[in-house]
């Protein structure tokens, strides 16, 4: 063997002669077919441009982990370098400890990296200190998984479709449900052929929802979540992006807002991973989609996508989003998961966790946190927040730790009140289901469960009381998260300090505005008033 070959090694030149003998047969088809070559190779770059949405996963994941893997090829390469020319044992050792470096980025790296970028996140945020709990407002009667099942079995043909509710200020101020009608997920063709056709509105007060003409407005959307190919929601939002946004973005959940002019909109909000070393999630603003013009065409649609991208700073100049709910929901709990280092970097490491809280979940299948309420804080007007209430991280805990209020049109302020440093008692919303079931033991529960426990603060005594809105609810189908609240639904408010249950009449379900004086003289004769 010539002292070049000892020096390169064996695979070295399996490498080297693999790579010139590929470079060869690559000339040589450019040379006799050069038309067929040129086709081949701009059709090929076409269908990626086309197709681009089903490599972003890869794109992004590569974005978020980047840093990490030159780090690791530089050490590996390092690691080369020193091992080279070596005895055969030495080299070994030093491939194992390139593979093992591979390993640890694969499956240790991402916890890590994690970790460090909640802990980053925590010390990012504009973090509001409040002292007294907020009153919330225009209070949803019905839950949202109960809105979707009764859409589904009330409003629709056997060919028909509804999107996921959202809660949303409607334009003449009121706050309504919101879903889109288009073809269903069963039956494909349809899914590729027809369009999002209807959007129906729900009063969030009403205690039964009215599926009449008065509250379904015909639209013509040729892009939404329920179609498919470029047709699909995700995908239009995804091809209209920059290739910087490309690289650093994607699509979250869709609502279907009116605009400053009272017609439709779609409104897709997007996340935003920024972060080199430590990748993190923040609200990166919306792509707005309008309905069909007479100026669009399929083509357009397949190549560019759709839509108008307003940033997260921008949202203040577009009256229809401020205050609405389009944080998406993956950055929120992102920001409630974070407050594990209110205490320290060191509070959620195994075997200690001094002062770690958690997202409770919720039984029997409930819509999970964030809870969508209306309240006001800060400047302005009142607005739609995500509310998380955090308790501690052993889950037979259940009492309230934090509560967060995190704005539905940004991130600039996350408003806090932490109830431990507060030496407030509360019951957190993981208990609430049990102590509704202790309160009527000769209920029917086999059936019927508490669901979607929010809060419900009102003023008491001369001071903001936390309570807890609860719906009952029936088991549908196969009862996974499936379930609906009845015609009339029956409501409870649990007080959040005694934990007293008061059950509301159902002549009053229907007017919110009678609630408090009833849990009053519930909880007064619980206290011997």
């Amino acid at each position: 063997m010539s002292a070049t070959e000892e020096e390169h090694g064996k695979l070295y030149w399996l490498q080297y002669n693999l790579r010139k003998g590929a470079a060869r047969r690559i000339e040589g088809f450019l040379k006799r077919r050069p038309v067929m070559a040129i086709v081949t190779l701009v059709t090929t770059f076409l269908l990626i441009f086309i197709w681009r949405s089903l490599w972003h996963p890869f794109v992004l994941t590569f974005r978020k982990y980047a840093f990490w893997v030159f780090v690791l090829l530089v050490l590996v390469w390092l690691l080369g370098k020193v091992f080279r020319g070596k005895h055969r044992w030495i080299q070994a050792l030093g491939s194992l400890a390139s593979v093992l470096g591979l390993v640890a980025l694969i499956y240790i790296g991402p916890l890590l990296i994690g970790f460090v970028s909640q802990y980053v996140q925590y010390h990012r945020l504009n973090k509001v200190e409040v002292d007294e709990l907020p009153i919330t407002g225009h209070e949803r009667v019905q839950p949202i998984s109960s809105i979707h099942t009764l859409t589904d079995q009330e409003a629709l043909s056997e060919t028909e479709d509804a999107t996921s509710p959202r809660f949303i200020r409607d334009s003449d101020g009121t706050y309504t449900y919101t879903t889109a009608i288009g073809p269903s997920k069963q039956y494909r063709v349809q899914q590729f052929l027809k369009d999002m056709s209807e959007v129906i509105t729900i009063p969030g007060s009403a205690p039964s929802p009215d599926f009449s003409s008065k509250y379904r407005s015909k639209v013509d959307f040729d892009i939404g979540e329920n179609l498919l190919f470029s047709k699909n929601t995700h995908t239009a939002a995804l091809k209209h992006m920059s290739l910087w946004q490309y690289c650093t973005m994607e699509p979250a959940e869709a609502v279907y807002l009116r605009n400053d002019a009272g017609e439709w909109v779609q409104v897709v909000s997007l996340i935003k991973w920024v972060g080199v070393a430590f990748p993190r999630p923040v609200f990166g603003g919306v792509n707005v989609i309008e309905q069909r013009k007479p100026s669009d065409n399929w083509i357009k649609r397949m190549l560019f996508g759709r839509g108008t991208f307003i940033p997260a700073g921008d949202i203040k100049d577009h009256p229809y989003l401020v205050g609405q709910d389009l944080m998406p929901h993956e950055v929120s709990r992102y920001i409630a998961e974070c407050f594990r280092f209110r205490r320290g970097f060191t509070a959620p490491l195994p075997g200690y966790h001094e002062g770690d809280i958690r997202i409770p979940k919720l039984p029997e299948g409930q819509d999970p946190q964030p809870f969508v309420l209306y309240t006001t804080l800060g400047d302005g007007p009142g607005k739609l927040f995500n509310y998380y209430g955090l308790e501690p991280f052993e889950e037979a805990k259940k009492g309230l730790s934090v509560s967060l209020f995190i704005p539905g049109d940004d991130m600039q302020q996350v408003y806090v009140i932490d109830h431990t440093r507060q030496g407030d008692a509360y019951v957190g919303s993981s208990a609430v289901s049990a102590k509704i079931v202790e309160s009527k033991k000769m209920y029917d529960w086999t059936h019927s469960y508490p669901a979607e426990t929010r809060p419900y603060i009102r003023q008491m005594d001369n001071a903001n009381r936390l309570f807890w809105l609860s719906t009952i609810v029936t088991r549908a189908g196969d009862g996974d998260g499936r379930f609906i609240g009845g015609s009339i639904p029956e409501v409870t408010i649990t007080d959040a300090v005694t934990g007293k249950v008061t059950w509301i009449p159902e002549d009053a379900i229907g007017r919110p505005d009678e609630w408090m004086p009833i849990v009053e003289e519930s909880l007064g004769r619980h206290l011997g008033r």
